[in-house]
């Protein structure tokens, strides 16, 4: 290679090295490839003390005994692994390199399972000693979880979605799983169970247009459906009849979907929820009819019938809209 250019390389790599644009062991490699063996100073760490002479002969020195480990660190550039001590964006920690990438594990990782796995095993000790708690104690047990669940998930919603989701549907079921004991164990009446699990519907509506999550707000509207549903046929008993049950779903079900029109420029998400449980709510009087046996089941599915070309025609008339707030 031409004296000059080699030259013009080699200051061309100190001043990578000088500026850190390359890592130093790459720096290093490269010098002592190029130099062939007679590695110059590094320009930022220079000592005027010390001569050109005693310069280059550190440098030499230091390229050879780093030789081996630059030639693996070009071996793990071309695909191997290189073992080390990696840095993450939250501390240090042990990882390995591919290429120029790095896996870390930092010590707040390794912290934060440690935390949930010990919180998991308290909550399996409390399980299988459960029943011997007093109620108050039963209650405050599983207020703290559910606090604390919830708590996670406000924490976690922006920065890891997945922990978020976990832990929120962890606090809903153990809040559903803890009152329908607790009503059951007070023999409380049916309604107050209903009344319970409307609530907690309603609480899935509020988070979900907390949260932004969607899931919720469908989860919600359709069990508050269900809930609706079971209450029509226990209030109407023996006066249940297919016209009857059409004038506590229809309207609902219109005024639902008008207001997913009319939201739809502030609240995109809660009025594509409120657009398609009104539609679902526009079928609950055929829904509920099918469990009363003294009904005719043929007129029911005859109104099914009609409803749903109703329903199609209507989807079909206004698709442009659907298509635009909807994503269809």
């Amino acid at each position: 290679m031409d004296e000059q250019r080699r030259k013009i390389i080699v200051n061309e790599i100190n001043n990578w090295r000088k500026n850190q644009l390359l890592p130093e062991h790459y720096c290093i490699f490269l010098l002592n490839l190029y130099t062939e063996g007679e590695l110059p100073p590094d320009p930022g760490k220079a000592s005027p003390a010390k001569s050109g002479a005693a310069l280059y002969r550190d440098g030499a020195q230091t390229a050879r005994n780093r030789s081996s480990a630059a030639g693996r660190i070009s071996a793990g550039v071309q695909g191997g692994y290189e073992p080390g001590i990696g840095t993450g964006a939250a501390g240090g920690g042990y990882g390995y390199q591919n290429g120029a990438d790095t896996v870390a594990v930092s010590w707040k990782m390794i912290l934060a399972w440690f935390a949930a796995a010990s919180v998991i095993a308290v909550m399996i000790l409390l399980a299988f000693h459960f029943n011997g708690f007093t109620t108050p104690m039963q209650i405050a047990i599983l207020s703290i979880a559910i606090l604390i669940f919830y708590i996670l998930s406000v924490m976690a919603r922006r920065r890891v979605t997945a922990v978020a989701h976990l832990t929120l549907g962890i606090s809903f079921l153990l809040l559903i799983v803890a009152g329908v004991y607790f009503l059951g164990k007070w023999n409380l009446p049916f309604s107050a169970t209903l009344l319970f699990l409307a609530v907690v519907c309603f609480l899935w509506l509020l988070n979900g247009l907390w949260f932004r999550y969607g899931y919720l707000l469908y989860c919600g509207l359709i069990g508050l459906g269900v809930i609706y549903g079971v209450v029509t046929v226990l209030l109407l008993g023996e006066a249940y009849s297919w016209w009857i049950v059409q004038l506590y779903w229809v309207p609902l079900a219109l005024l639902m979907v008008g207001s997913g029109f009319l939201l739809h420029e502030r609240q995109p998400l809660l009025s594509g929820a409120l657009a398609i449980c009104g539609l679902l709510y526009f079928f609950g009087a055929e829904i509920s009819s099918l469990y009363i046996d003294a009904l005719q089941h043929d007129v029911i599915q005859l109104l099914l019938f009609i409803k749903v070309l109703v329903s199609s025609a209507f989807f079909f008339v206004t698709r442009r809209y659907w298509f635009h707030w909807l994503g269809l």
